[in-house]
């Protein structure tokens, strides 16, 4: 059977907080890229804004998914497995796989600086088979995931090591984390506390996103600001 993980009851109510938690803060950042890309026309900031918004709308039906458990939930612990979810939702499920995965593609692809249809295409492509040419559907999504992460971390690692400034350490920490909490998801269907500490892990690096997120827009508005323009001016005086 494909189990996805195992849930416990006493973090079923965590869980769903957490999910739209995520949802609200990848929201969040979605339509902060969009205003950039109002404003610049850059096609990174569209891409980036399309990539977060996939995965916000995915963790909506992931908090659905979960809700609809609430009357199958044993005592104990319940394994979320794709073979008894049918009635509740099978296509909440592969939907929210689906728009996770091509969501953190598009965030990953900005990071490659490219601008190739085909090569988004085909590693698109590749990530679909091989989530559904699998019997363990739910590792293969997890595993694709923390792949995912893991590049993006890397790709701000590089960025920090260049500028070495604290908004792109807050970033790079935050995407490290989400790598470490997909790992963790990976073995969620081994044990709930692989589950419950990849939530967690999770929360924190979105947390953080967010806080960075917010120091860049202060940032920008400081640049904006008729303060910051005098003093601009005054200096070519």
């Amino acid at each position: 059977m494909a189990t996805l993980y195992l849930l416990p009851n006493w973090f079923f109510t965590y869980s769903v907080i957490f999910e739209i938690i995520f949802a609200l803060i990848t929201g969040f950042v979605a339509f902060y890229a969009f205003k950039v890309y109002l404003l610049c026309k850059q096609n990174e900031s569209k891409l980036l804004s399309m990539g977060f918004a996939f995965i916000s709308a995915s963790y909506i039906l992931w908090a659905i998914v979960n809700l609809s458990l609430i009357d199958r939930l044993s005592s104990g612990i319940s394994a979320v497995e794709l073979s008894n979810i049918v009635s509740l939702g099978m296509i909440g499920v592969y939907t929210h796989i689906f728009l996770f995965i091509i969501g953190l593609l598009t965030v990953t692809y900005t990071n490659l600086k490219v601008n190739n249809a085909k090569v988004y295409s085909l590693i698109l492509l590749l990530s679909i088979l091989a989530l559904f040419m699998t019997d363990s559907k739910g590792s293969a999504y997890y595993i694709l995931a923390t792949i995912f992460f893991g590049y993006i971390a890397a790709t701000h690692l590089s960025s920090y090591i260049k500028n070495r400034n604290s908004k792109s350490l807050i970033i790079l920490i935050a995407f490290a984390l989400l790598f470490i909490s997909h790992i963790y998801f990976i073995f969620a269907a081994r044990s709930y506390m692989y589950y419950v500490i990849g939530h967690s892990v999770s929360l924190a690096g979105y947390i953080l996103i967010l806080f960075g997120l917010i120091l860049i827009i202060k940032n920008e508005q400081k640049k904006k600001s008729p303060r910051s323009n005098k003093r601009h001016s005054s200096s070519h005086k």
